[in-house]
Formats: structure tokens, sequence, C-alpha cells
């Protein structure tokens, strides 16, 4: 008997050792910005108890010390990899979490985030209380406010003090139920073809069988007309006969990315962790 109810939330965290673009507080070194990211993930979970799955890409063994220090009780399970990169993890962040039984809820998580304290216990209680809820990102993306394919009013539901909206796409951090991941698996392994908008697009089914969007979208540049063409080239059994999935996104947001680009608005990220990262670089 598949007892899906024995951790609150199932976690694959995808980690490799380099340092992309531009991240906030100016870190040059991952380790240290490691350390930020799983602390507030950590601090994140609240009462939750969850299971995790860390692939660790090509990462030097301290890596795993620090997810030994500071999740000492959390029940993991380490896949060393030998550098497979981002489509390959991704691949594989689907496979475990689509084929767990530990939980109805499961968490695709990324090294370069950082996390309010209880923002995805929050987010699990808002998909256990609304099950129309297919998919949520906590993560209240900025080109929500300023690209023309995000544009338009969808649902609402006010929850514990965030507004909870649909909207047509997000990154690869989020949550889902794990029934509905193994059903929109097949689309998601389009990601070798695919960007990740066209593949939300395909899933949420806003804006693609609009044809302004298309139009619209092409003042935001070539990335955003072109997510229309290629979710109808790799998803099109998707969008014209799969499930309209729902994706839910928070104002304000309880998660950012840690990319300076990237950063949620309405909060002000560098007050609330300035003296945490100034902690932190001391330590190291």
């Amino acid at each position: 008997m598949i007892n899906a109810e024995k951790y609150d939330l199932a976690v694959c965290y995808r980690i490799y050792p380099g340092v992309s673009r531009k991240p906030i507080f100016g870190f040059k070194e991952k380790l240290p910005l490691l350390r930020l990211n799983l602390e507030t993930f950590k601090a994140s979970l609240g009462d939750l108890k969850i299971k995790m799955w860390v692939l660790l890409d090509n990462c030097p063994p301290p890596y795993t010390g620090l997810l030994n220090k500071i999740f000492p009780t959390t029940t993991m399970e380490f896949v060393r990899l030998g550098g497979e990169g981002n489509r390959a993890t991704f691949l594989r962040q689907i496979d475990i979490l689509s084929a767990q039984t530990d939980s109805e809820l499961a968490y695709f998580a990324e090294d370069d985030y950082l996390y309010l304290p209880h923002s995805l216990e929050r987010t699990v209680r808002f998909m256990r209380q609304h099950p129309e809820v297919d998919f949520a990102t906590a993560y209240d993306h900025p080109d929500y406010n300023t690209k023309f394919i995000h544009h338009g009013r969808g649902l609402e539901i006010v929850d514990n003090g965030s507004r909870w909206r649909t909207v047509a796409s997000t990154c690869l951090t989020f949550m889902a139920r794990r029934r509905t991941l193994a059903e929109s698996a097949s689309v998601f392994k389009t990601y070798d073809k695919n960007p990740d908008l066209a593949i939300w697009m395909a899933l949420t089914k806003k804006r693609v069988c609009n044809p302004w969007s298309w139009v619209g979208s092409a003042r935001d540049g070539l990335f955003f007309s072109a997510s229309h063409a290629l979710a109808w080239r790799y998803a099109w059994r998707q969008i014209l006969f799969g499930k309209r999935r729902t994706l839910w996104a928070p104002i304000p947001s309880l998660i950012t990315h840690m990319e300076s680009s990237g950063l949620a608005p309405g909060v002000d990220w560098n007050k609330l962790f300035d003296e945490r990262v100034r902690q932190l670089v001391c330590k190291t």
C-alpha cells in the first residue's frame, strides 16, 4: 500500500559549483552563496517534514558536508553526477519527483534562490487548501509586471496575507502535485528543445492560442514571440488535447531569484538579508 502522506513535501535539489551571471550581494564564490540559499530554504520549511534528493553535479566534497550540517535530521539521498548540465539534471528531477510515493506534493529546487521564513510552509498550505491548484511558484517574477505575455487578469485567491493569482509561466523552481507532474512529464521533457516559457504556456494555455499575443510579445524580444511558436512545435498535443493546468504565484513574493536582474518586486531583499550576508562573508 502506497503511503503518500509520509512526508509533507518531496524535494529534489539541483546544485552545481558555478556562479552564473551577476548574483545578489556581489557573491563571487559559490559555497557562501549556496550556504545562504540552503539556510533560507531550511527556514522556509517551518514545521514541514520533507524528504530530499540532492543532485550534486560535479560538486566537490565540501558541498556534501554543508548539506549534512544544515540538514542533520532530514532524510536525504545524494546523487553525485559528473557534470551533466542543466537539461539533464532537470530531467532527473522530473523522473525522481514523479515516481516517488513519499508525498503528494513535490518541489523542484535550484541553488540560486533566496527564501523568506515559512515561505514554502505557506505554499504547501495553499496547495492543500485549494485542490484546484495544479502548480504553484512562491516567486513573483518581475516579468509579470513588464512583459506583454503576462498582461491580462487571471483567477485570484487571498490566503494568509498573500494574493495568489494564476500566471502564464514561471521558472524551473516550483511546486507540483505528484499526479499532475506525472501526467505532464512528457511536456516538461521537451525542455531540450523548448524554453521554460513555452513549456508553461502549453500547460497553462495562457496566451498561446491568442494570435495578438504573438504580435504584442515581439516588442519584448525574440525569446517571447518565439516561445509561442516553440510551444506549438513541441507541445501541440498538450495545447490541443491536454488538460489546462493552473499555475499560481503570490503577491508579494515569498522567494526571489538570487540573480540581480531577477529580484522579485515589492520586497526589500537587501534590507532583509544584508546583515545576514555580512555575517556569512565573515565566516567564510
